[in-house]
């Protein structure tokens, strides 16, 4: 019984997901404001999202002012349509620059991504994504470009389901050696 108590105990495997892109192009005249690169689903119940990696090449090509804070790259977590937290991966500037974003090595994002996360009724809105969106500024002269993006995330499923998975499989292969025993 000892043993069967520990195999239920096994953490879930993480679960690897990734999007990618090969550009996209914003311009103040046309189409400003937010747009997706990419999407993830969530499995039902992920309990926690371990990391979430980003590359972009981007640059603010227009003639306008710059500003980085605006003219960005954001990762969001949604449920449905609602955002449950955001964060600005990459800002632009008018000078071509590669910026990467770990989540693993940003203490405060990834414990306010988990306690979004952690707040959700899955019951009630079983519908999770990461988004990977840029928010192209509107402002008269401002573009945005992207090249290269890339988004990688890690999380874990709700673990009951492969606990009882390997419980299961745990309690026939002691059955099986009792048999061989009697």
């Amino acid at each position: 019984m000892a043993a069967l108590l520990g195999v239920v105990s096994v953490p879930a495997l993480a679960v690897t997901q990734s999007v990618t892109a090969s550009s996209t192009d914003q311009y103040w005249y046309q189409n400003a404001g937010l747009f997706e690169i990419g999407r993830i689903s969530l499995q039902y119940g992920t309990n926690e999202i371990l990391d979430i990696d980003t590359s972009v090449r981007l640059v603010d090509q227009g003639w306008g002012y710059e500003s980085p804070t605006e003219n960005a790259v954001y990762v969001g977590l949604f449920s449905g349509d609602a955002e449950l937290y955001q964060i600005r991966v990459a800002g632009a500037s008018h000078e071509i620059s590669t910026q990467t974003y770990d989540l693993a090595s940003n203490a405060t994002d990834y414990a306010q991504l988990n306690a979004a996360l952690d707040q959700l009724n899955w019951s009630s809105y079983p519908y999770v994504t990461v988004r990977f969106y840029t928010h192209a500024v509107g402002y008269l002269g401002w573009e945005l470009h992207t090249s290269n993006d890339s988004m990688i995330v890690n999380s874990v499923p709700e673990p009951g389901t492969y606990g009882m998975l390997l419980a299961g499989l745990g309690l026939l292969g002691a059955c099986a050696g009792r048999r061989k025993r009697d």
